[in-house]
């Protein structure tokens, strides 16, 4: 019991640390639009002034995931712009830094954009990015990416194998479900190592045992016993692309967040289920901003976020 103590309290530090770094703040020089997709194609939603400052939350496509006030939007990631040193005043400004850059590793970046889109990519996890989690792919979809050691190319071809048929040997968590049910677990799990091996980590060593229940049980995690019972229609949610998984794996992450709270402890400090519940959506949204910051559901999760004292957003 001490063991899973230390473990918990390891990975709440992480937890702190992991959201602190999505703390970045940049500081627009010239007027700049913000925009609801990641395209020029996107309908303006505001035209902020310069000396206007942001938060960064998130990159794609060499767009910026940023906030303005309680507001999401997209900012292309090569407009002028200052970023802004953590901790200091408003006008002290750092450069993006070079080393700590796709561009120093795999990337091919032939001019300064390339290398502000290498510097944001690294920040957020994206020198490389694979989209395949809800189609068949050797490279991905396997269970050398759940644990598995695999020193040869057989060991990889076996893991395919493996995992299409939902047969993994999945460190830390026991999965009780049908075929259908375990694959999609296994497609979360593996969608979370490869785009926030933090997260991973965290719920790995958060639950011990998944099982698929009724409709007419009650679903949740119970956290005496590291185990998360859910229903099949919440695994198998209906959103476009990789929404589906996206939503499971950011919902393992929320489950995960209420058996390391007890462990450590904390949750009667929280003090209501709201607040306990509003922390762990809090967690379930930094997941999901990190695997993909257009996620169909995040400002779902901002939503149930500021609005937990109301009965009406209540789930529990």
């Amino acid at each position: 019991m001490k063991f899973i103590r230390i473990i918990a309290v390891v990975l709440l530090g992480l937890l702190c640390s992991v959201a602190s770094s999505q703390s970045i703040h940049v500081r627009v020089d010239s007027q700049t639009n913000l925009r609801d997709d990641n395209s020029l194609e996107g309908s303006i939603l505001e035209t902020v002034p310069a000396g206007t400052i942001l938060r960064i939350i998130g990159w794609r496509d060499h767009w910026l995931r940023v906030m303005h006030g309680s507001e999401r939007a997209w900012m292309a990631d090569w407009v002028n712009y200052s970023l802004l040193q953590s901790g200091a005043d408003p006008e002290a400004t750092t450069p993006l830094s070079q080393t700590e850059n796709c561009c120093a590793l795999e990337w091919q970046c032939p001019d300064q954009r390339a290398r502000t889109s290498g510097y944001w990519a690294y920040r957020f996890g994206r020198c490389t990015r694979t989209d395949t989690y809800l189609t068949k792919d050797y490279s991905t979809n396997n269970c050398c990416f759940l644990g598995e050691s695999c020193p040869r190319d057989q060991h990889w071809r076996d893991g395919y194998a493996s995992f299409q048929d939902a047969d993994c040997e999945l460190r830390g968590i026991q999965i009780d479900a049908s075929d259908e049910f375990t694959l999609r677990m296994y497609r979360a799990i593996a969608m979370l190592k490869d785009r926030a091996p933090a997260w991973y980590a965290y719920t790995i060593n958060g639950l011990d045992r998944i099982r698929e229940v009724s409709d007419f049980m009650p679903a949740g995690a119970y956290v005496e016993y590291r185990r998360f019972d859910e229903v099949a229609s919440e695994v198998f949610v209906d959103s476009p692309g990789e929404g589906p998984i996206v939503w499971v794996a950011s919902v393992l992450v929320h489950e995960a967040c209420h058996v390391h709270m007890y462990e450590a402890r904390v949750l009667t400090a929280l003090g209501s289920r709201a607040e306990q519940e509003k922390a762990c959506t809090e967690v379930q949204l930094i997941a999901a901003d990190i695997i993909d910051p257009t996620n169909y559901y995040n400002d779902f999760f901002q939503t149930l976020i500021d609005n937990v004292h109301d009965p009406a957003h209540q789930w529990w």
